[in-house]
């Protein structure tokens, strides 16, 4: 079954640091799973607004190839493209510095993405640093609409601390996104940060009082299934980790997919199936550097779970 998904988020090029120079690579939180959607069979319809620039046609020519729908998309002239540089520690962990303020994508409106004719869609993903620029109004807005329209939400916070100018509103933005949401993915290091708690206990005591079904993804040690008051542990798969960049995002796609494949009913063993299928995805992610070429196709994803079972 193939589901029609919008996604809605940010474009931007992830900059990694590797010896004296830095690889530009296309990134972005729904940007990647809107990739990785699309490599597992999924029609993506992605929305967000491209800068003039050369590094604005590079992250179009990417999305295009991977058979992303542009159509709703636009292109602004005069803005450029946000940037995050990704320094990869000992661990294989990335972190970011961002710049992503007085970007294209931070300049979308209401008046322009309202147009967008939600009736062909199944589900709709949004989340991540968008949210923290002008465009968080907007997104919530058409989110709102979507949901209005029985359309299923699905919503990644991916907080980042220090890419808002105004740190209190972008966090109410990233509640208000949670609360709209029919799941949401998370991991335990957002939630953390985010809800700014320090224990596994805390964060999952937490996340059962806001009655929304979670899963929390815990990087090595899986994920977990939260729901009605219930936490099921989901065990990671077993995998040679090269870098973990988009593994989240990798998560993302893959828990959605397989969702699809149910017409998102929500059942408990649905969104543990659906967890499962997600950590085969990000482990397959971790093996190569980068988010989108580390990004498997269906069969790749199966085989995998077959031969590690």
């Amino acid at each position: 079954m193939n589901s029609k998904i919008a996604i809605i988020g940010e474009n931007l090029v992830d900059l990694f640091k590797v010896g004296e120079k830095f690889e530009a690579h296309a990134g972005g939180s729904p940007l990647n799973v809107a990739v990785g959607l699309a490599r597992l069979g999924e029609k993506v319809s992605y929305i967000t607004k491209f800068s003039y620039d050369f590094l604005g046609k590079m992250l179009i020519d990417t999305l295009s190839s991977e058979k992303v729908d542009l159509s709703f998309s636009s292109v602004d002239e005069n803005l450029h493209t946000a940037l995050a540089f990704a320094f990869v520690d000992k661990d294989k962990i990335p972190t970011f510095e961002i710049w992503n303020q007085c970007t294209a994508d931070s300049s979308i409106t209401w008046q322009e993405i309202s147009k967008v004719e939600l009736d062909d869609f199944e589900a709709v993903h949004f989340g991540s640093i968008l949210l923290a620029t002008p465009a968080a109004e907007a997104i919530l807005k058409f989110v709102q609409k979507a949901k209005s329209l029985g359309k299923f939400i699905t919503f990644d916070p991916n907080y980042r601390p220090r890419v808002a100018q105004n740190e209190k509103k972008y966090l109410e933005v990233l509640q208000a996104g949670w609360s709209l949401a029919n799941v949401v993915k998370c991991s335990f290091e957002d939630a953390k940060a985010l809800f700014d708690l320090n224990t596994m206990d805390d964060v999952v005591k937490l996340i059962k009082k806001k009655d929304v079904p979670t899963l929390l993804t815990c990087g090595s040690e899986g994920s977990y299934v939260i729901e009605e008051g219930k936490v099921t542990h989901v065990p990671a798969y077993k995998t040679r980790v090269i870098d973990t960049t988009g593994c989240g995002d990798a998560f993302t796609a893959g828990f959605i997919y397989s969702l699809s494949q149910h017409d998102f009913f929500l059942k408990r063993d649905l969104l543990i199936e659906a967890a499962r299928f997600g950590n085969a995805t990000a482990a397959i992610a971790a093996q190569k550097i980068g988010a989108i070429t580390s990004f498997a196709h269906v069969r790749d994803i199966r085989k995998f779970m077959e031969e590690v079972n």
